[in-house]
Formats: C-alpha cells, sequence, structure tokens
C-alpha cells in the first residue's frame, strides 16, 4: 500500500438532491476504500419555501435554454414568470405577488433577481451547512482536509455533453476555509459515460464493510436509480437509473396545489387513490423518452435528467388521489420491471436508500411487486434498518468520493456510468488561508487531480459546471 492509498481524511460531504428541499451534509473519517470507513456525524439544512421556487426557476431557465447559460441569463427574470404561471399554475396576481416576494427574500428589495445572484445563494446556503456540521460535531474548519460538493443539478444530457451543476467550488472554500473538491462528473460525461449514477462505489464500500454482499441497493431521490452489488470487485458492479423516484408525483403535487405543497406528504394521497392501470400504461409509453427513444427500452448502463420525465395528459382526467397512487406504482413498478433488462440472478437482499421511502405507497408497492418478481421472497430493508443512516447516505456519498478525487482514484466504472475504463474526476479548490497538512501532501504527490481556481463563469469544454460569480 503506498503512503497515499493509506491516508486517513476527515472529509465533508454536501448534496442537494433534485427534489431541491434543502442541503445534507456529513462527516467522514475514511482513506476512500472500505478499510476506513467511519461516520462522524451529519446535518441538515431545509430550504425557505422562497428558495425553492428560485431554484427551480432557475432549473426551469436552463433547460428551456437547453443548457446554454448565457441564453439562460438572459431569459431568467422571465423564467420565474413563466415557472410561476406554467409550472404552478398561479394566477398573474398571486405570480406578481410571489415575485415581489422572492425579491424581497433574495436582496431586501424588489429589485430583478439574476440567474448569478441564485447560484450564489445556494452556495452560501451550503457554507451555511457546513458551519452547522462542524458547530453540531464539535470540530473546528481547520481540522477538515476537504469538502465534497456535489453542487445543484440544473440539466443532464450526456449524449450531447452536457450535465449543468452550479455551484462556486472558490467561493465556497473561500467561506469555509476548507478545501473544496467539487466537479464530479464532467470527466466521465467527456469520456462518454453518462456522468450518473455516481453512489454505487460507496453503496460497494458500505456492503463490503458489513458483510451484506450480494445485495442490491435502491435509491428513491427525484430520480431511481439501482446498484447491484455481486461481489467485491468494484469494475463488476452495475447501475443505473430505474426511471422516476419521487420526482413526477411531487411534480403533480406543486401543479395542483399551486406550489402550496411539495410532496404527497406520507402517502396521504396515494394511500386514498386506486392505481388506474390504463393510465400506468401510457406512462411507460409516453412519461420518459430520452434522446428520441423510450427509456425503457434503452439497455443500462443508462440515466435520467429530472426534464426527461413529463406528466402526461391522461392524469389530468384523474383525482389527486389517484394521479398520486398510480405514479406511485410507476415508481416502484419501473424499478422491478428494469430487472428484466439484466440478464442475471438477482440478489434476494435489498436496502431501500432516500427519501422517497418515507412514502409508503411506493415502499409497498415495491414489495408487492419485488416478491412476485424473485421466487422464494426477498428481504427488503430501509437503510436506516440496517444500520446506514438514509438522511445521511447521499452527503456520506460525495464525502468519500472527495477522498478518492484527492487520490485520483477512480469515481465510476463502465458498469455504472457506460465510461470505457474506470474514470477518476474532480476539481479541487484551495482557500486562499491555504490547506492542511494532508492536503499539501496530496497536492505535491499528485499532479494529476485537476488543482487550483477556475475563472469565475467558466465552463468546462462539455458544459459539465458552472459557477456563480
Amino acid at each position: 500500500m503506498t503512503y497515499i492509498e493509506g491516508l486517513v481524511v476527515l472529509s465533508i460531504g454536501l448534496m442537494s438532491g433534485t427534489s431541491m428541499d434543502g442541503i445534507d451534509a456529513a462527516l467522514l473519517r475514511t482513506d476512500g476504500s472500505e478499510k476506513v470507513l467511519q461516520e462522524l456525524g451529519h446535518t441538515s439544512v431545509s430550504y425557505p419555501s422562497e428558495f425553492k421556487i428560485l431554484l427551480k426557476a432557475a432549473e426551469y431557465a436552463i433547460r428551456k435554454s437547453s443548457g446554454h447559460i448565457e441564453k439562460a441569463r438572459a431569459y431568467f427574470q422571465q423564467a420565474i414568470k413563466d415557472y410561476l404561471n406554467n409550472e404552478l399554475k398561479m394566477s398573474e396576481l398571486d405570480c406578481a405577488r410571489t415575485t415581489k416576494k422572492l425579491s424581497i427574500y433574495l436582496h431586501g428589495s424588489d429589485m430583478p433577481i439574476t440567474l448569478d445572484e441564485v447560484i450564489q445563494h445556494s452556495t452560501k446556503l451550503h457554507a451555511d451547512a457546513v458551519k452547522k456540521l462542524l458547530e453540531e460535531t464539535k470540530h473546528t474548519a481547520e481540522q477538515i482536509d476537504v469538502v465534497g460538493y456535489h453542487g445543484q443539478t440544473m440539466f443532464h444530457k450526456p449524449s450531447k455533453g452536457i450535465s449543468i451543476i452550479v455551484g462556486d467550488g472558490q467561493y465556497l472554500a473561500d467561506q469555509i476555509g476548507i478545501t473544496v473538491v467539487n466537479d464530479f462528473r464532467s470527466r466521465d460525461v467527456e469520456s462518454g459515460g453518462q456522468g450518473a449514477p455516481f453512489a454505487p462505489l460507496y453503496h460497494q464500500a458500505l456492503a463490503i464493510r458489513d458483510k451484506k454482499i450480494p445485495v442490491a441497493v435502491v435509491n428513491c431521490g427525484g430520480i431511481a436509480n439501482i446498484t447491484l452489488i455481486k461481489d467485491n470487485v468494484d469494475v463488476n458492479l452495475i447501475a443505473f437509473d430505474t426511471g422516476p423516484g419521487n420526482g413526477l408525483v411531487d411534480r403533480l403535487i406543486r401543479q395542483r396545489t399551486n406550489g402550496k405543497e411539495n410532496m404527497d406528504t406520507d402517502g396521504n394521497y396515494g394511500k386514498k387513490g386506486t392505481v388506474n392501470e390504463a393510465v400506468l400504461k401510457a406512462l411507460y409509453k409516453k412519461a420518459i423518452v430520452k434522446d428520441g427513444h423510450n427509456y425503457f427500452s434503452m439497455q443500462p448502463p443508462k440515466s435520467l435528467d429530472i426534464g426527461d420525465m413529463e406528466l402526461i395528459a391522461e392524469l389530468e382526467s384523474l383525482s389527486l388521489e389517484d394521479a398520486c397512487a398510480t405514479l406511485e406504482a410507476f415508481t416502484a413498478d419501473t424499478i422491478v420491471d428494469s430487472l428484466e433488462l439484466l440478464k442475471m440472478e438477482l440478489p434476494r437482499n435489498w436496502i431501500l436508500a432516500g427519501g422517497g421511502w418515507n412514502n409508503p405507497v411506493i415502499r409497498q408497492e415495491l414489495e408487492k411487486r419485488l416478491n412476485q418478481k424473485i421466487k422464494g421472497g426477498v428481504q427488503i430493508k430501509t437503510a436506516d434498518e440496517v444500520g446506514w443512516n438514509s438522511q445521511a447516505l447521499e452527503a456520506q456519498i460525495f464525502a468519500y468520493l472527495a477522498v478518492r478525487s484527492l487520490k485520483n482514484k477512480p469515481l465510476s466504472f463502465p458498469g455504472t456510468t457506460r465510461v470505457s475504463k474506470p474514470m477518476s474526476g474532480g476539481h479541487a479548490y484551495i482557500p486562499k488561508k491555504g490547506t492542511t497538512k494532508i492536503v499539501s501532501q496530496l497536492v505535491k504527490e499528485n499532479p494529476n487531480v485537476l488543482w487550483g481556481y477556475k475563472e469565475k463563469g467558466s465552463q468546462s469544454r462539455t458544459q459539465t459546471l458552472v459557477l456563480g460569480t
């Protein structure tokens, strides 16, 4: 074992998912392998309702601009109004009132809001999450070697070499006084990979540590993905996005309630509804078209963008309760149906991670379908039930990947993202005040890591990262 490989690092991970409801932060002590993997604490920061709308409007602007950031910047003020009108179905009067409320929230007046201001505020809230975690775990910034900063996904189209994840790595590093690694996905996308999912390697490390192999891990956020772990060999991992997590049902709830609610809390609507089989079949045919193809006919590894998913017209004929029940069944059914694409023996042990499993309707539908699919039955437990921390898990992933990035170790594999060979990634930003002895040593011994500062507002050749002002 080389010095770098055995080096143990204190790392914080930050994650704000496609649901855009807040930030999770987690602290790990790890060497970037399963040999040293110790969880030291976590916290979360919920976004105010105003900032949720601003993030969604930013996403709306970038998607409507097909990932062209300058166009999105120019369109952003109109995009706020269009998002409120078209997505949240607000009246003109409510739209005007809300727009003013958003401006007052962000800078205390009714001045127009820019896209870069939203990105900058997002980065500031991530800095607040780090400071909160340090206080709660009784650590100082000087004790932490690195922060893995995923950023906020806005647009993901790997077939065009685009995966836009906003956030200012240098600004965050300077705000918290800790080296920051972000831009995890661009090298994978530039090399022909899907740039997602990136959770499988950490899932495998936990499964090895806790002796749970073979196992399937299903993460359910806005998008659902599966990791199939048959042994301890990382190049044997199989993973892909299966379809919607809670992204479609969240969108339905926002539309039907004019933005007053953001999710089917505890499955309260879905519990009262009935699955409409005709609409369920229509969802398979129409709800997800990626690069001109029905997503469910595409072979894995494959990945989704939240914008690839549509609320089809057939849902409009259903009550809110029946529409929720049908979309929640769709999430579960697409996870199980995706197994048909794999010519392999399926594990009997399943671990459910992600906030989507807080919806009991999705979990019940999955359990029913899995037990019908796999003869002899399956053992299904949540991440919390097997001793993993479901709330902290996604943040832990990026704490773990940040350490691997500093060591120039692979983050993705042919079986997880379709990249041609195991691929490292990440871009490291050192704060103005300097860094720890461990990171200084890694800078000296590992010149292959992308160290240093990118110009503000710059982006890579494939548009995989956008920085705020």
